[in-house]
């Protein structure tokens, strides 16, 4: 498998936990460098280098990319910084991964409480996926935890669930049934439960970009599986450049410039299963509470908002690009490329067929 993410520059290490782990969930995302011209390249290379660090939170590969000064003072403030966001990032997983039987979100969907309180980055990333809920009519919903675990025994047993323990699931997903009052969280039964897999990394990337900022460090992206940051534009050019891959032979490759700015991949070529003959998405639909089976390659950018991540999941399990666009329609300044049927086109602001 192609490494999906590529950051040309100086790779760095800052600490023993730091390492490379091939991520076969991550799409096909190359991060390239784009210096204006030759001379531009060898003069900033003179004056700054691209640092790189490698990690692994949330079951994903990290890459840090920090454009910074090309002397002592330089490296040692994008080392302090890629290890503050690294360190960061293992506190979020800590809160939202539902492997962990001590994370936030697991003592919550465990505890059954018809309210309780909860911190604030949970009740503002859970506020954030009710919206995104609400307009995409519930395609991207954060009950959908039944479903998933239900799905999980499948793709692991290569047996499809039977049609009451689907059907029982998926009755217990509908994001109407939460709600989120300051820092207090309340649902309507007690057996339904939240799941971020579409959310929590892109949330994830964009605390890290945060954080990396915060160090000194303003230049510079994060991605999390497919789920990119980006700052401030590298000194060398005006922009990081985004290479999409297409999930398709007959469609070509795009660049993207990206800064102060979000960017996500979701589709189902890198992660699938097949079960009697047919293939189904690690991306599971919440209206079968099975893996989609016509799932498209979907690329979105838009500001450094989580939203960025479960609109991708939401525009892939989408069935034709009118729906798609009409979603897309109630996020201005986000655009979207779908990829679907051996075709690609973009919409939303700045979209239009290509």
């Amino acid at each position: 498998m192609r490494d999906p993410l590529r950051v040309t520059g100086v790779a760095a290490s800052i600490a023993a936990t730091c390492f490379l782990l091939a991520c076969s969930s991550a799409p096909k995302v190359a991060v390239r460098s784009n210096a204006a011209d030759a001379g531009a390249a060898q003069a900033s290379d003179a004056a700054t280098k691209r640092y790189r660090y490698i990690g692994k939170a949330m079951g994903a590969q990290i890459e840090i990319t920090i454009d910074e000064r090309n002397d002592a003072d330089g490296k040692e403030r994008a080392r302090v910084a890629a290890k503050a966001a690294l360190e960061d990032l293992d506190r979020l997983d800590s809160m939202l991964s539902d492997w962990k039987r001590t994370s936030e979100l697991t003592v919550f969907n465990n505890s059954r409480d018809a309210r309780r309180a909860m911190s604030p980055e949970f009740c503002e990333l859970l506020s954030r996926a009710l919206e995104i809920a609400a307009a995409t009519d519930g395609l991207f919903d954060p009950t959908i935890a039944p479903s998933v675990a239900l799905w999980r025994e499948s793709r692991a047993s290569l047996r499809l669930p039977s049609v009451a323990d689907r059907t029982a699931a998926c009755a217990l997903v509908d994001w109407r049934r939460v709600s989120v009052e300051g820092s207090v969280v309340s649902r309507l039964r007690p057996d339904v439960t939240l799941d971020f897999g579409g959310i929590g990394k892109g949330f994830a990337a964009i605390r890290a970009l945060a954080v990396l900022r915060e160090k000194g460090c303003p230049r510079a992206l994060v991605a999390v599986a497919g789920d990119i940051a980006a700052g401030d534009a590298p000194s060398d050019a005006p922009a990081w450049r985004i290479e999409i891959a297409p999930e398709s032979a007959g469609v070509a490759a795009e660049s993207v410039p990206l800064v102060n700015a979000a960017i996500s991949t979701s589709g189902g070529s890198m992660q699938f299963v097949e079960i009697d003959g047919a293939r189904y998405s690690h991306i599971v639909d919440p209206r079968t509470g099975l893996g989609a089976t016509d799932l498209a390659q979907v690329t979105v950018i838009g500001p450094l908002d989580c939203a960025v991540d479960a609109l991708g999941t939401a525009l892939a399990l989408t069935h034709d690009d009118r729906a798609a666009a009409a979603i897309l329609a109630k996020f201005p300044g986000y655009r979207a490329r779908i990829e679907r049927h051996g075709a690609a086109a973009w919409f939303g602001d700045g979209g239009g067929r290509r």
